[in-house]
């Protein structure tokens, strides 16, 4: 009979409990590799219009929980490239994240840029000699529409080639656009339009509505006339409630003031210093602001937005214009509670006239 060396075996088995040991250790290390978030992951963008004939449109960064905003981070990741054109007579006015990339617009005669949303990379950019670009939706795949001030456009989304434009609704000014199920809605300046998404037939038309869209998880998408709220639900009929106080416009030319919650059926708008939440079915909710801000001088810039990945309400403003634009502020709030969650300051210093730091944010993007 052959004796077993447990000398011998106590050494192999300590070997092998070592290596798997560090076989382990390894892939933990690999995995927490793996799971680090991106350069520009962790966060959200602000679209900055730029200063006409002075600055570019700009693109600035938050990321969660820091004190500071990056700024200016697309020239930093394109050299040599800007989001205007080069007499930097063209703003940058709306975005739209779609298939992990960021679609920039610009108008009066700037480009439509598409950029990695996890890098800003530049991956495409069309320009065209005269244009004034509004907003850009995917409509399915590759096929996409954007808006602009003499109608509707087709647009490859992978190569940015503009394609026919729509002739189902007006070569009107258009503005925001929504895409939802089997319907696009378009926002135009004889009233709001929606299009069947499979080949751009008109279904129904709005005449009275002129602000939209936002939508809530139970499938309603809101617009407004100015003072009062509409909700159009899913067999395409209208409910409507008053509002305490309008929902401001700077036109077609800028993004919608209202935006929606995905956690509850609430809507949000600004008007002035005040934001006012109404939940769908309670007309008192409206009877006073969610939130106001105190701050003094202190305007709203552009347009609130909802931030599904933190259940925010993020708002941009500056001081005022003039100087006072060099002085940026970024303000994030529960959007459930109201209560403030960051305040932020950048910029300048409201004396000097410094263009480098008139950024004119308007508009919050998220992943």
């Amino acid at each position: 009979m052959k004796h077993v060396n447990f000398k011998q075996l106590f050494i192999a088995v300590l070997l092998l409990t070592t290596g798997l040991y560090a076989c382990k250790k390894d892939n933990a290390d690999i995995s927490k590799t793996e799971t680090v978030a991106g350069k520009y992951e962790n966060g959200f963008f602000i679209l900055g219009e730029g200063s006409y004939g002075q600055s570019t449109g700009a693109i600035n960064f938050y990321r969660y929980g820091e004190d500071t905003v990056g700024i200016r981070v697309y020239e930093k990741e394109n050299p040599g490239k800007i989001l205007a054109n080069a007499a930097k007579t063209s703003t940058l006015q709306f975005a739209s994240v779609i298939n992990g990339s960021i679609y920039l617009m610009c108008k009066i005669n700037g480009p439509i840029v598409k950029v990695n949303a996890l890098t800003l990379k530049e991956e495409a950019r069309y320009v065209q000699e005269s244009s004034n670009w509004r907003s850009i939706v995917q409509v399915d795949g590759n096929r996409g529409l954007v808006s602009a001030n003499d109608g509707v456009y087709q647009i490859d989304l992978n190569t940015l080639a503009l394609q026919n434009k729509l002739t189902t609704v007006g070569a009107v000014n258009t503005g925001d656009m929504l895409k939802k199920g089997d319907y696009v809605y378009l926002l135009q300046s004889n009233g709001a339009k929606i299009v069947s998404a499979g080949n751009y037939s008109l279904i129904k038309s709005f005449s009275n509505i002129n602000r939209g869209f936002a939508q809530t998880p139970n499938g309603k998408v809101w617009a407004s006339t100015g003072t009062r709220l509409i909700g159009i639900d899913n067999n395409l009929d209208t409910a409507g409630v008053a509002l305490t106080a309008s929902v401001g416009s700077f036109g077609l030319d800028a993004p919608t003031r209202i935006t929606a919650s995905t956690k509850e059926n609430a809507v949000f708008y600004h008007s002035g210093k005040s934001i006012y939440k109404y939940l769908d079915g309670n007309a008192s909710s409206l009877a006073q602001p969610f939130i106001t801000i105190t701050d003094d001088p202190f305007m709203i810039y552009g347009a609130i937005r909802y931030d599904k990945n933190k259940d925010y309400i993020v708002v941009n403003g500056i001081q005022a214009y003039g100087a006072g634009a060099t002085v940026n502020f970024l303000l994030i709030y529960n959007a459930s509670t109201g209560a403030l969650v960051k305040k932020i300051k950048y910029g300048g210093d409201g004396i000097s006239t410094d263009f480098t730091k008139i950024y004119f944010p308007d508009l919050a993007v998220f992943h």
